[in-house]
């Protein structure tokens, strides 16, 4: 049996994951460093040296052999072919393995013990410092992970990142599957190392088993455990608080097996990919929680403002046309002329509060459709200023616009509502007899559109919270009715969708401007 295989069998290594490299290597070593200190020992016998010295020379060869080998075999070899070689070339009779002191079996027995203690006590230094040297690697490698992790947005995100990652820590194709809502695992992200063809398997129906396999025995799978051995990969559960929340693998093509660290990396891993999983999970349960909370909160004050606001025009109507119904034959005609007025007011309110209504629904469902095509400036401001005349009352609206045409990019329809309920807003918070204007400005790439009143102004206070839903604030007009405190959300929501900006400051003496600013060219990406 040569020595190369004795070595094998006694390494505490499987032969099948043996390093021949690595043990020609140690060999190399242990020969040179025996033959050096054999070379030293002659040179002090040659100059008369003492034994002693000798004998430390083969001991300090004992310790340089087991600081730069692997394990313990090789020094407890140094130890043995040491005492042999002091025997063999410096102990009389020379060259045998026998001696006619015996005072030197006692030098024998302890220069061996002290070699082996030293060889000893050396390698076991020395894997302290290679197990210190992992642990703080490992330690290293999680923080990053764990910053890495902490990084990203969204669940997506979190697995894209952490097969990138792991396939470069491990250099290795990598493949992740999480459990969805529905405990069914979501297909996986796979990450092939180098562009790894050999990864393609990973796509094989029998290695979707194999992973399903994984989740449910909740055990590793796959090459070096009992459950699918025969595969060239290497499969972990992810383990949550309540269970698996999916599974990760790694390949393990030709023979390239995890060693023991590796694997322990894997699951300190995992367990960083199921915190940041379950952190994902609970994020998003917060915010579904909160949006029910927001829904309702939005749902109730908006059928406190449809029963508060909708019933008082619903009355007036019912009182007019029961007046005129039971009294027609004795009314004057301008009696019965102006409850019908109130009739007309009263279901033009009603009309603009639901389209508001609805607006709002269709803005909330995401499905404000923005359908632009050019459009004359001058006639969509002409159209809204002529709905809002019928309801202006005593009130002066006057258009302050170039007097060339002006063609825009804008959803017609949209924009014109805009300017209903901003002079509808303009209406209802300025005395009788104010001037409203509306005016427009053009820009390079911008138009300025503005509506201004002489009125008292906004509160301070009021000023940022104008374009939220539902909030109204104090009329100076006593004969117009408040309104749902829908109009500026949706202008707001309208002018957003069409890439502007929309906000509102007081004027320098008196009233109030909201200005808004549109692109005058079209996006490419607009439909």
């Amino acid at each position: 049996m040569s020595l190369i295989d004795l070595i094998k069998k006694l390494h505490k290594k499987k032969i099948t994951s043996f390093n021949l490299e690595s043990l020609k290597f140690n060999l190399v070593k242990f020969i040179a460093i025996m033959f050096g200190a054999t070379l030293l020992a002659f040179m002090f016998k040659y100059i008369n040296i003492s034994e002693s010295n000798i004998i430390i020379s083969f001991i300090l060869a004992v310790q340089l052999i087991a600081k730069n080998t692997d394990g313990y075999l090789y020094g407890i070899l140094a130890s043995i072919t040491g005492v042999l070689t002091f025997n063999f070339f410096f102990v009389e009779p020379y060259y045998k393995f026998i001696s006619y002191s015996p005072y030197y079996a006692a030098t024998f027995i302890i220069m061996l013990s002290a070699a082996i203690l030293t060889s000893t006590l050396t390698a076991k230094v020395k894997q302290e410092a290679l197990l210190s040297n992992q642990r703080e690697k490992r330690t290293e490698i999680l923080y990053q992970i764990n910053k890495s992790l902490l990084m990203v947005r969204g669940l997506n995100e979190l697995v894209e990142v952490c097969t990138k990652d792991f396939a470069n820590l491990f250099n290795r194709s990598v493949i992740i599957s999480i459990v969805n809502s529905s405990n069914c695992l979501e297909p996986p992200y796979i990450h092939r190392f180098n562009n790894d063809l050999n990864a393609n398997f990973f796509d094989l129906s029998l290695e979707r088993t194999i992973i399903n396999d994984t989740l449910n025995s909740e055990k590793p799978t796959g090459v070096g455990t009992h459950i699918h051995s025969d595969i060239d990969a290497y499969y972990i559960p992810i383990k949550g608080q309540n269970g698996n929340i999916g599974v990760l693998g790694v390949s393990c093509f030709e023979n390239n097996y995890l060693s023991d660290e590796q694997k322990y990396l894997l699951e300190a891993v995992t367990a960083q990919i199921a915190l940041a999983v379950e952190r994902e999970n609970l994020w998003k349960k917060q915010q579904l929680s909160k949006m029910e909370v927001e829904r309702e909160r939005l749902r109730s004050n908006l059928l406190r403002g449809i029963s508060h606001d909708l019933r008082t025009p619903l009355t007036g109507i019912l009182g007019a046309t029961s007046t005129i119904s039971e009294n027609y034959d004795i009314l004057h005609t301008d009696i019965k002329k102006s409850l019908l007025k109130d009739i007309y007011e009263e279901t033009s309110w009603l009309i603009h509060s639901i389209e508001n209504i609805l607006s709002l629904t269709k803005i909330d469902e995401g499905n404000l459709d923005v359908k632009k095509n050019m459009e004359a400036v001058e006639e969509i401001i002409g159209s809204a200023v002529s709905r809002v005349r019928k309801l202006c009352g005593f009130h002066t609206i006057k258009i302050n616009i170039p007097n060339d045409l002006i063609l825009i990019p804008i959803d017609g329809m949209l924009i014109e509502k805009v300017f209903i309920n901003l002079l509808d807003n303009a209406i209802k918070y300025t005395p009788q007899n104010s001037t409203i204007i509306v005016s427009a400005e053009l820009e390079i790439d911008n138009i300025i559109f503005e509506v201004s009143d002489n009125g008292t102004g906004i509160n301070e206070e009021s000023l940022p919270l104008v374009f939220n839903r539902f909030y109204t604030g104090t009329s100076s007009n006593k004969d117009i009715r408040h309104g749902t405190g829908l109009g500026l959300a949706i202008c707001e929501s309208i002018i957003t969708a069409h890439k502007g900006k929309i906000y509102a400051f007081n004027n320098e003496f008196h009233g109030a401007t909201f200005r808004f600013i549109l692109p005058t060219r079209s996006d490419r990406n607009d439909k």
